[in-house]
This record gives structure tokens, sequence and C-alpha cells, in this order.
């Protein structure tokens, strides 16, 4: 019987070929956009754990904070990091957290804005000079991928007047290395460029490119503050809870009278996902609506389905049809409706979100030949390709129901006489 009834849809679909592929083309666009958009939220969030899973969740990040008695949160965390600046410094006396057991690595940067110039630069230009301490950049290099010679070497015990450039200043201050640079005045010898980057800004520096680095007991010698600093990264150890150490950290710098917000790499992928899902979720919302649209095609197409039919299904019914057997029939067709655009959809949604992934991952890649960045690819679950399937069954079956229910209960006499 179900056979019977596949068939003679196929069938009236068949007959109505241009109707009926007008309609599922609706279902089609719905589906697409909803399976693309919910892949590509999953594989951006994939790829947000994945990226910390390869630095590691045990670094906590000390940054400057008016009031850390407001309880921990990723999100005053997250808006502390990225909104600090050049000139936003602390003096942090670091000794009683590098007595901490669970403590067993720690780094500083400060970043200040200076005056630079040199022989093949006209005039003066105004740059981010940042002094990293002695070997931050290789106990924490999951935050320091970026930051790769070109050329020259990197810093050693005891440089004091030197500095590394990044790609493009080197190339607006017409320097090279060995070349000398002037820093408040003061001049630097130019010991390595930094290969050229297109990212512009992240965790650590405001900027590369376009960036000064030197030992941080530099900055402390032009611009004074011993201990002072813009960031401060702590690493624990394995077994160590890393947030409950950033609790601590904070409650030091507190009873120091210097009040810090912490933020773990667990904190940033929870926030950075809880944004994510937040966009995924009102982007989807509005891709429902194009399924939303299809169903009232679907609706609209068995409707006059029905109307077209009518004297078939009085001659059905006078024939001995019943009345479960004429709902069955157009419950099936537009179910078989459903069914079609959501296949196709799917297709569709793999392949748009398969070349936005490759788009997006090209945009989002921050490792350069190092490897060291953020890779992306949209995420394909059997779980979403069979809810999409079953959505667009369902949605079909719902949006022809009252038309079906309507032609089943027509009178065979009423139906014979419809012209």
């Amino acid at each position: 019987m179900l056979r019977d009834y596949l068939r003679l849809s196929v069938k009236n679909l068949q007959h109505r070929s241009v109707r009926s592929w007008l309609t599922i083309l609706g279902i089609v666009v719905g589906v697409a956009a909803v399976v693309a958009l919910i892949a590509l939220g999953q594989g951006m969030q994939k790829s947000v754990v994945a990226q910390f899973e390869s630095i590691g969740y045990d670094t906590i990040i000390v940054v400057p904070g008016e009031d850390s008695s407001g309880g921990r949160g990723p999100g005053r965390g997250m808006m502390a990091l990225f909104g600090g600046g050049a000139g936003e410094s602390i003096v942090l006396e670091m000794a009683a957290v590098r007595a901490l057991p669970e403590v067993v690595a720690d780094g500083a940067l400060r970043t200040e804005t200076a005056f630079v110039t040199s022989e093949g630069m006209e005039g003066q230009g105004i740059l981010y000079l940042t002094g990293l301490s002695e070997t931050i950049a290789e106990d924490f290099s999951g935050y320091f991928g970026e930051f790769k010679l070109a050329e020259g070497r990197h810093f050693e015990p005891g440089d004091l007047h030197v500095v590394i450039l990044g790609a493009q200043a080197a190339i607006d201050m017409g320097v090279s290395v060995g070349g000398t640079v002037s820093i408040e005045f003061t001049d630097f010898e130019v010991i390595g460029i930094l290969s050229d980057t297109e990212e512009e800004a992240g965790l650590t520096f405001p900027t590369l490119n376009t960036g000064l680095f030197t030992p941080i007991t530099t900055v402390e010698s032009i611009f004074g503050g011993e201990e002072e600093v813009s960031q401060v990264f702590v690493e624990v150890a394995e077994d160590a809870d890393a947030e409950d150490v950033a609790d601590v950290v904070e409650t030091i710098f507190d009873q120091q009278g210097t009040p810090v917000i912490t933020i773990t790499a667990a904190e940033m992928t929870k926030s950075i996902q809880s944004i994510i899902s937040g966009i995924q979720l009102v982007l989807s919302a509005i891709a429902a609506i194009s399924l939303l649209v299809g169903a009232i095609g679907v609706m609209n197409t068995m409707y006059m389905s029905v109307l077209e039919r009518t004297r078939e299904i009085g001659i059905m019914k006078a024939i001995g049809a019943k009345d479960r057997q004429v709902l069955s029939l157009f419950l099936i067709e537009s179910s078989l409706i459903g069914f079609i655009g959501g296949s196709l959809g799917v297709l569709l949604g793999v392949a748009l979100s398969g070349a936005a992934g490759g788009l997006l991952g090209g945009m989002m890649a921050m490792g350069g030949d190092g490897g060291q960045g953020m890779t992306f690819a949209a995420s394909f679950s059997p779980v979403l390709i069979i809810a999409a399937l079953l959505l667009s069954l369902i949605l079909g079956a719902v949006a022809g129901a009252i038309p079906a229910y309507r032609g089943s209960k027509l009178q065979p006499v009423k139906a014979l006489r419809y012209e």
C-alpha cells in the first residue's frame, strides 16, 4: 500500500513539475541556510577549542584591573585583555606569585608609545615599543607564535639598547639588521626584523608589523618604573587548577594594593564560544524564516492540488476509497516535497559551508608558515544531517496536513460535480 501511495505521489509531482520544483526550491533554500550556518558555527567552536588546546590551558594572563571584588568571569577578563592598550601599566611585585608551589614559570611585557626616528626616515614617528622579559617568548610560545624573525637574532642576556623591528616598521624607517634607530632620543642597534604578517592584533601585542621590541629592562630605563608591566603570563603545573590559582593570584595582588584581572585559556574559550553561539543562534533564526516561507509554499501547493484534483478525489471515493486513504495520499505527497527539498538543501548547505569554511580559514589564519595559527573548517555531524532531513520531512507533512484533511472530507457527489 505504501509503495502505491509513493508511486501515485511521484506521478502527481511529475504532472505538476514546475510548481512542485518551485515549492521544493523554497525548502532547499531554508534547509541549506540552516545547515550551512550551523556547520560553520560548529566548525568555529571546534577551531577555538583546538587552538587553545594547542597552546595549553595551564596559562594565566594578568592585566591591570580596577577592582577584582566583583567575582571571576570570562567576559570581565576578555574586556580587560582586549580593551587595554599602551600606557596601561601596573607595578607588580611578583615574588609572592613565584613562591606559589603551583607556579612553574612567569613572564611579563610592557607596552609604551615612543618617539622614533632614523636616518632613512623623514621626521619622527610615534610607534608602540614593547619590552619583553628574558624568556617569555620561549616559555609561552603558544601566545607568541607570530613573533618570528625573518633575519637577525633574538635578545641575549646583557642586551640593553637593542631592538627588534616589525617588518613594516623596518621598511618605513629604512633600516636593516645592524642599522641604528633612535627611540626617545636614544640610539638603538637593530638586531632583528620580524617576518611580515597579516596579524595586526592579538593577546600579546597591540601591533606586530609596525611594532618595536626590546628587553623589558630597556623600557624601564627609558620610561622608569621598575617592575611596571602591561601583562603578566603565569604558567601553572599540569596537575594544578588554573582557575583556582588565578583566584589566589588576584588575592595576592589585592593584598599588595594593586587590583588586577586574571583570565585563563579556559575562560577565553568559554567566552569566545558564547559569542559564536549567540551569533549562530541569531543567524539560524533568520535562516528559519526561509524554512517557514518554504512551508507556506508547500501548503499553497497542496491546497491547489486538492482543488485541481477534486473530481479525482470524488472518483476515488465513489469506487470505495476511505477518508484515511485520501488523507494518507496527500500527506505522503507533501512529505515527499519536504524530503526532496531537505535532501537537496543538505547537499547545497554542505557545499556552501565547505566553500565558506575555506574562505574563512584563509582569513582567520594566524600562524603563517610556522603552523601555529588557527585552522578552520566547517563541521558536519551526523546528528545535524539527520535532523535536517527529519525537519524537512516533518515540515512538509505538517504544511500539507490541513489541505490533506480538507481533501479527505470532500463528499463524493459534490466532488464529482465540481468543475
